[in-house]
């Protein structure tokens, strides 16, 4: 079922996507380095992310940092840079931008573990304004229990960066989901962004705010605030928008006061105790889909622009 807010004027969506496409179609660059293992991504000139896959990061590849359009740096450092002054240390799988899950054949992907289980960059290539990437979830024993591909397309306006990431999940061996909270795509924010101690107020799609969006469904969560750095503070909105034809729409959100800020599609009395369990397996040679869209605004954006950008997106 659509959200009402997509029955929106069609000129306006019209308008609005024509002004997207030619906005990520001219602007969006994709610049390759084997050397350091990594993709830079700018838009209209200016930096945005980063996709790094090198051996300093054995537990999985992710995007960092994330820079908003006005340079504010969206994400927090650690674990990649440590001891930045006054910056929190905790939770230290939360590497910027990532996507993974805790309960995969009972094997912990999500939170740290040391029994040797990663997710392992397979290959990447630049395939117009998208990175197209290909990844194997291993076990401890080295065997592929996932195969995720990723087309994660990029773009932008003045005012806005994106990144799209459509994933495919296929099982390698037969596979089961479980439910826990503990997942899926997610970013951990700027500590001068989240709630707990920052400037930070969370908004869902249906208007409730701050902790209240934690462990419901939603189409979409935002996060508007201020970064603060030494040259002073930006202010900025940072959304994740579930797109309708990912598994499980509209997914549970993870977004905490102390800056983690995830969408759970696998998860369901891991959040709402009295809500049936909720497993899926897997076949080998089974997939499952996932799509979801992180946009950086620059500014404190208002909840119709969100509905409307979430409109765009859906798409």
């Amino acid at each position: 079922m659509r959200p009402r807010f997509l029955a929106l004027p069609a000129l306006l969506a019209i308008a609005y996507l024509a002004a997207a496409s030619t906005a990520a179609q001219s602007t969006v660059q994709i610049r390759p380095d084997a050397a350091k293992k990594q993709f830079a991504v700018s838009i209209g000139g200016k930096p945005f992310t980063t996709y790094l896959y090198g051996e300093e990061y054995p537990d999985k590849p992710f995007f960092y940092p994330v820079v908003s359009p006005n340079g504010a740096r969206v994400n927090r450092e650690f674990p990649m840079v440590k001891d930045v002054p006054g910056e929190s240390n905790d939770h230290p799988h939360h590497q910027s931008v990532f996507f993974t899950y805790d309960e995969v054949n009972g094997i912990h992907f999500w939170n740290p573990d040391t029994s040797g289980r990663r997710i392992v960059h397979r290959e990447a290539r630049v395939d117009g304004n998208a990175l197209v990437v290909l990844l194997d979830w291993k076990d401890k024993a080295g065997s592929v229990v996932l195969e995720e591909s990723k087309r994660v397309t990029f773009g932008g306006a003045a005012d806005l960066f994106w990144m799209d990431h459509d994933i495919t999940l296929t099982a390698k061996i037969p596979v089961t989901f479980g439910d826990t909270k503990e997942g899926a795509f997610g970013i951990r924010l700027n500590d001068t962004l989240k709630e707990a101690g920052g400037s930070g107020h969370y908004i869902n799609a249906e208007g409730l705010g701050g902790e209240d969006v934690w462990g419901k469904t939603s189409p979409w969560v935002a996060i508007r605030g201020a970064v603060k750095d030494a040259a002073g503070a930006k202010d900025v909105t940072v959304a994740i928008f579930a797109h309708p034809s990912g598994l499980n729409f509209p997914p549970y959100w993870h977004a905490r006061d102390y800056g983690l800020f995830a969408a759970n599609p696998f998860g369901r009395k891991g959040y709402d105790p009295k809500a049936p369990e909720r497993t899926m397996a897997l076949a080998a040679g089974q997939s499952t889909h996932l799509r979801f869209r992180l946009s950086v605004y620059a500014g404190n954006v208002e909840k119709t622009r969100l509905d409307q950008d979430f409109a765009g997106a859906s798409k």
